[in-house]
């Protein structure tokens, strides 16, 4: 097995990180761009996370093979880890991806990662261990040589066991569960899509803020979970094509190229969906997202959504539970906040209901 190191600190390299690693590609943006088994072997994927690298490194990405592993670095760090399982070099496909470089060059030779993990390893511990100089740098895509993995082994018994014991789970590179990942939704997957629903509450409860001495973390590391992240992303893009279908079905496909998931660009709108009924007017849709199937309804909503639900006409509240499944139910529930289903108030807003 190779490893490689993949520097992504420069300002152009972090923006493209979070374009294709942190936040994954959508399969339809580059589709067109790929050959049959490429097709094959990305479509199946949940979310697909690329990297490239320009001319200079070729010599370095030939070497990668499937099962191989990428480290990246960051901020005079070590920060993550993927796993290689398709690789190609394709510069309509890298340019469906990034930008080309500060030289006009694509960064064509892509490769594909999945099974990412988060580390945190300070490079000047790193270089002690593989016996790099102590101020060495990752400037370019490289390739860790036998020696350097043979030093990581004596250590630690493999380069596995070092990437367990420097794990992060509180890493800054996890997305946070309201943060846009693209998420491929198979063609088999048939929702059932409930449009009349009566919403009887179950309780209402006033709950007051615990009095704490303590400071607020400026982040909320808890919060972060990509499988969270992936779960809602999933509804959205889920909501997004049935609302296409609908628009399409009804003869309205004008209005279904409209249709947009607002929240990859701008999360603060208060909600996630830009559609339209027919008549041409918007329909505002925050999704919800739940992997189990329940009677109960239950979910929270941020004070940007509490207020869009108050001020907007046609704000809609798109309820996606059992989303992993072969056929996950969305309830729609028009106006929530205007007839009463919403509870509790807080910092955040619980719907808390079932259904009759």
């Amino acid at each position: 097995m190779n490893y490689f190191l993949a520097p992504r600190s420069g300002e152009k390299s972090y923006k493209n990180f979070q374009s294709t690693i942190k936040n994954g590609v959508p399969f339809k943006r580059i589709e067109q761009s790929l050959d049959d088994e490429g097709k094959k072997t990305l479509s199946v994927e949940d979310v697909i996370y690329a990297w490239g690298n320009r001319e200079g490194t070729r010599s370095q990405w030939e070497l990668m093979e499937n099962g191989d592993t990428v480290i990246f670095y960051a901020h005079r760090k070590l920060v993550m880890a993927g796993e290689v399982y398709y690789k190609v070099s394709n510069e309509a496909l890298a340019l469906a991806m990034w930008p080309r470089d500060e030289n006009g060059k694509p960064w064509k030779y892509t490769f594909f990662l999945k099974n990412l993990r988060y580390i945190s390893i300070p490079m000047q511990a790193f270089n002690l261990m593989v016996g790099y100089k102590p101020n060495f740098i990752v400037q370019g895509f490289t390739h860790l040589t036998d020696v350097r993995i043979d030093a990581i082994q004596k250590q630690f018994g493999s380069v596995e066991n070092l990437l367990d014991q420097f794990s992060n789970e509180a890493s800054e590179e996890i997305p946070l569960s309201n943060e846009a990942v693209y998420v491929n939704i198979s063609e088999d997957i048939q929702p059932e899509i409930i449009s009349k629903v009566s919403v009887k509450p179950r309780r209402i409860q006033e709950i007051s803020k615990p009095k704490t001495n303590k400071k607020p973390f400026k982040t909320d590391y808890l919060e972060r979970s990509r499988t969270n992240a992936v779960t809602g992303s999933k509804g959205e893009e889920l909501v997004l094509m049935e609302e296409i279908k609908r628009l399409e079905d009804t003869g309205h496909k004008d209005l279904a190229l409209k249709v947009k998931r607002v929240s990859v660009d701008d999360d603060t709108l208060g909600y996630d969906v830009l559609s339209f009924d027919q008549d041409g007017s918007e329909r505002y849709i925050e999704v919800k997202t739940s992997a189990k199937k329940s009677t109960n309804i239950r979910f929270f909503m941020s004070q940007n959504e509490h207020d869009a639900s108050r001020t907007l006409n046609n704000y809609y509240i798109y309820y996606v539970d059992g989303i992993n499944d072969i056929k996950p139910r969305i309830t729609q529930i028009k106006d929530p906040l205007k007839n009463n289903y919403f509870l509790v108030r807080t910092d955040t807003y619980i719907v808390e209901g079932t259904r009759k």
